[in-house]
């Protein structure tokens, strides 16, 4: 019997190594690397100054869609924190840390997480500000690899009203 499964463990093996299972082919000892960017549906890398809508939800909140992606960390579930405030600092920060899903390794390694809520408390003041996101994922011991992006947020299709 055990004659019978040893090719069709050699047969499974040698499809993993070779990447044909779907398996990314991210490198032993590849750099980490986090990337900040915005979509929906999609990864689309944000650069600093570049122009975010804010999107109306349905339950009458603001958010703006957060993207992540990720590679040379091999990680299930890594916890993700997520920092939102004005650039200058003059408000307090918004803080969360989640333990998010990230796609599997794309063909260049990347592992992407897509469309994030992240929601956006008291927009109305922070139309037209400078905003910082940052995104931080722990890597070990004290080690965290971060990224960052301050976007200038536009009110969208439904702006928030004025500020007061």
């Amino acid at each position: 019997m055990m004659m019978k499964k040893l090719p069709l463990l050699v047969l499974c093996l040698g499809l993993v190594g070779s990447g044909l299972l779907g398996c990314g082919e991210v490198t032993a000892g590849a750099p980490a690397e986090l990337e900040l960017g915005t979509g929906s549906w999609r990864f689309e890398a944000l650069d600093d100054g570049q122009e975010v809508e804010l999107i109306r939800g349905a339950q009458g909140g603001w958010h703006m869609w957060i993207s992540l992606r990720v590679r040379g960390v091999d990680m299930e579930r890594p916890p993700v924190r997520l920092r939102m405030q004005l650039a200058d600092e003059s408000r307090p920060a918004q803080d969360v840390e989640v333990a998010v899903r990230f796609d599997d390794p794309d063909d260049e390694g990347w592992r992407k997480l897509i469309g994030y809520t992240g929601i956006v408390n008291d927009p109305a003041c922070l139309v037209g500000e400078l905003f910082r996101i940052e995104a931080s994922l722990p890597m070990g011991g004290d080690e965290v690899m971060r990224a960052e992006r301050d976007v200038t947020l536009l009110g969208g299709a439904y702006p928030p009203p004025a500020c007061e």
